[in-house]
């Protein structure tokens, strides 16, 4: 059911107390965040932890972030975090990174995964987005959320993606709210040693995180993990219905790469920072934006706008692999399955 998107405090204030209703009742709501739309149930219900799993089609084995209302209740559910974790808690939250932690020893031994599993460790973050922190508020209890996509599509970065995956019944309520500033997911960090270590780039960069903490990073190898601590290590994400290619190289050659390989479509579908001119009829070009923010905002949006338009073939424009770019880039080469050409 998608909430009405009236602006006014009455409807609003509604809506909050409907969603929140939902979510004590076992139910699932979409909800907005400032990197993505979530699809939010209680953490401690495990039945209802286990519907997003079925809602989605999401494999049992990736896990879920949990998210929380205030820094208190990081401290309820983290066992004895490194000094440093509290650095980038006080800096960095409300915001997009999740820490993954090990769990106290009291809380349940599924808690932060599909409820038939065990998780050893726990990823909790605490979105800056006033929505978000409301209904966790008055859900009264931590939420965890994926995006809200169906297993393997792009995420959502606004409700009507999340109305347009889902058929009626699948989840309860979509709470509107205003779109993605940050439009990707969170920088995902394993908090667990003395070292931190990146599982999943995001717009908390590591010259950020290394900045606040006098620690440097170290970076994970997302394809190579058989048990994955945080969502996006393991299987195919963010990924368009046409087959994709990222295309690595200046302007020149990448239009020459599009030029020579638009024969063999009907339709190709084109990602760019800025228009291409001088490319064939059956060219469809989408531009994100000339700066990384700007991309990162548009890009899911780009991606599910390419599955609308029925192209046989995307090829996106890749960008400089660092800061943010670096997250993009991660996007990408996961929509792409990791085929990334140098033209």
């Amino acid at each position: 059911m998608l909430a009405e998107g009236s602006e006014n405090c009455t409807a609003i204030s509604y809506n909050l107390k409907k969603a929140a209703g939902v979510i004590k009742a076992g139910g699932l709501v979409a909800f907005p965040t400032e990197t993505v739309y979530g699809l939010g149930a209680d953490a401690f219900n495990p039945q209802a932890v286990a519907r997003i799993y079925s809602a989605k089609g999401r494999p049992g084995d990736n896990p879920l972030i949990t998210h929380i209302a205030s820094k208190e209740d990081f401290f309820k559910l983290a066992d004895t975090p490194y000094p440093y974790t509290e650095k980038l808690i006080e800096v960095f939250w409300p915001g997009a990174l999740t820490l993954i932690v090990k769990k106290k020893p009291n809380l349940p031994p599924w808690l932060g995964g599909h409820p038939n599993n065990v998780a050893e460790t726990l990823g909790i973050r605490m979105p800056a987005h006033e929505t978000a922190l409301a209904l966790i508020t008055a859900a009264g209890c931590p939420i965890s959320a994926p995006s809200a996509n169906k297993a393997g599509k792009p995420s959502p970065t606004k409700a009507e993606h999340v109305a347009d995956d889902y058929l009626p019944g699948e989840i309860d309520f979509i709470l509107q709210g205003q779109a993605s500033d940050i439009g990707i997911e969170s920088t995902v960090l394993d908090v667990t040693g003395e070292q931190p270590v990146v599982l999943r780039p995001g717009a908390i960069t590591v010259s950020m995180i290394e900045e606040v903490t006098g620690i440097k990073c170290n970076n994970h190898n997302t394809y190579s993990m058989n048990a994955p601590k945080a969502p996006g290590m393991k299987y195919r994400h963010y990924a368009p219905k046409a087959p994709m290619a990222v295309l690595d190289g200046d302007i020149e050659n990448v239009t020459k790469y599009i030029i020579a390989e638009c024969a063999n479509y009907k339709k190709v579908g084109l990602l760019t920072k800025s228009i291409i001119t001088g490319l064939p009829e059956n060219v469809v070009t989408l531009t994100c934006g000339a700066d990384e923010k700007a991309f990162a905002q548009n890009l899911f949006a780009c991606l599910r706008e390419f599955d609308n338009l029925g192209v046989d073939k995307i090829y996106a424009q890749a960008i400089s692999d660092t800061e943010l770019g670096t997250a993009i880039m991660d996007r990408l080469s996961k929509a792409a399955e990791g085929n990334i050409i140098n033209v």
